[in-house]
């Protein structure tokens, strides 16, 4: 099968359906796509206008969650379980981990220490589900399957910025925290976005005004985080 998978270099969906892809040991090929741009050819495959979008043998097909569905059904080992309950509570965690991705953005590009503190409370919410989950053994912390490879992103990017030098977010979740470190460490986490991410990362944040992204610079302005994430 031919896979081209339709991307955007800091994108937290793109880099979902890459870990995917890379976890399934699938070859394929990148398309980068400019957002601000949009190519009419990539407007007529994707109807909302979004990457990414994965063309397998020639068909179009987009929404992350869908994407990695079909890989999971069309390359083994399968990492959804056989019983209909659980392939349930797999695709509704799934959902949760979309609500870690947006509390995730909120707070790195809340524009102010209250609109910061407003966001890490939202977060500490959605971390303590996963907490849960984890503790209970819903979510299995040693494995690996759709749910980590829909949440990792948001976590890759959270434990970025700790390791950058910035303020540690998930101290309301130890578990979760020492989970997220494992899945950042993770090959087809790690290896599955550009050589230069942090500093691509830093970068959109910083444009949009990111007052955790003023913070990690320091006096220096949110620059000097891009020039020292760079090296």
């Amino acid at each position: 099968m031919k896979l081209e998978l339709c991307s955007y270099p800091t994108c937290p969906y793109v880099h979902r359906s890459a870990i995917m892809l890379h976890e399934k040991g699938v070859p394929f090929e990148r398309c980068h796509i400019d957002l601000k741009n949009k190519p009419d050819w990539f407007l007529a495959i994707s109807p909302r206008g979004k990457v990414p979008v994965l063309v397998a043998d020639g068909v179009a097909l987009f929404e992350s969650a869908a994407i990695n569905e079909f890989l999971d059904e069309t390359h083994g080992p399968r990492f959804l379980p056989d019983d209909p309950f659980e392939r349930a509570r797999q695709r509704a965690w799934i959902e949760v981990a979309n609500d870690l991705f947006l509390a995730q953005y909120k707070l790195f590009t809340a524009p102010s220490a209250e609109e910061v503190d407003a966001a890490a409370r939202t977060l500490d919410s959605v971390l303590l589900l996963f907490e849960k989950a984890l503790a209970s053994g819903v979510i299995d912390e040693t494995g690996f399957g759709l749910v980590h490879a829909a949440a990792a992103p948001a976590f890759y990017r959270l434990v970025l910025f700790a390791r950058l030098g910035g303020a540690r977010l998930m101290t309301a979740a130890p578990r979760v925290a020492a989970w997220a470190e494992r899945l950042a460490s993770r090959p087809s986490v790690a290896e599955t976005v550009p050589d230069d991410f942090a500093a691509r990362w830093l970068r959109s944040i910083s444009e949009k005004g990111s007052h955790l992204a003023r913070s990690l610079a320091g006096a220096s302005g949110p620059e000097a985080a891009v020039s020292r994430a760079a090296v």
